[in-house]
Order: structure tokens, then sequence, then C-alpha cells
């Protein structure tokens, strides 16, 4: 009767994991985006890419812009710190944009002793 007990526990347990674990699944992949919504993210990438192409200072060739819902994501490599500083200065600028997350690296040969250096 102890092992029949043990196993409807281990498989009452696991059941209750697979549950947790679709439930998560489920949460994270939200719902699928309307045209409208992947239109105005559209919009803000071409709008953050105008900023950093007509941006003076910054080399921007290597900037990958993603956004979602406000939100912009900078990744890729630039030279100088400066640069990266600058790219997100200028992405946080744009209008609709509420936050930039910067993933950005700074290529081997740019100046790794800053705390930014991959």
């Amino acid at each position: 009767m102890a092992i029949v007990s043990r196993i409807m526990n281990r498989i009452s347990s696991t059941g209750l994991a697979v549950a947790c674990v679709c439930g998560l699944v489920a949460c994270a992949t939200g719902p699928r985006k309307t045209d409208a919504e992947k239109q105005a993210d559209d919009a803000t990438v071409q709008r953050v890419q105008q900023a950093l192409d007509g941006d003076r200072i910054l080399y921007d060739r290597h900037i990958l812009i993603h956004a979602d819902s406000g939100v912009v994501r900078l990744s890729g490599f630039v030279w100088t710190q400066e640069d990266l500083l600058e790219a997100q200065r200028v992405a946080g600028s744009i209008q609709g944009v509420s936050r930039v997350v910067n993933e950005l690296e700074l290529q081997r040969n740019g100046i790794d002793n800053s705390n930014v250096a991959r």
C-alpha cells in the first residue's frame, strides 16, 4: 500500500509540474499582435533608423533595431563607448519610444577598458 501511495504522489506531483509549465508557456506567448500594432512597431523602427543614420557622430551600420510596443532594442556592435551611449540617447529621443534596451557591444578593436566591453 505504501508503494502505491508513493506512486500516486509522484504522478500527482508530475501532473502539477506539467500544468505549471503549460501555464507559463501560455502566459509567455501572449496574444498575437494586430496589423496596426505591427505597423506601429515598424514605424518606430524606421524613425529610430533615420535618426541614427542622421547622426553625424555615430557610425551605425552594425546596429540592429527591434521595436515592441514602444520598447526599442538595440543590438549589434559599435566601435567606441561614445557610439554605444549616443545610439541609446538618440533612440530614446524618438517620439513613441518608451524605453531603450541597449544590447550593443563594443567591437574587439574598439575601446575595451570600459564596463560595457565584451
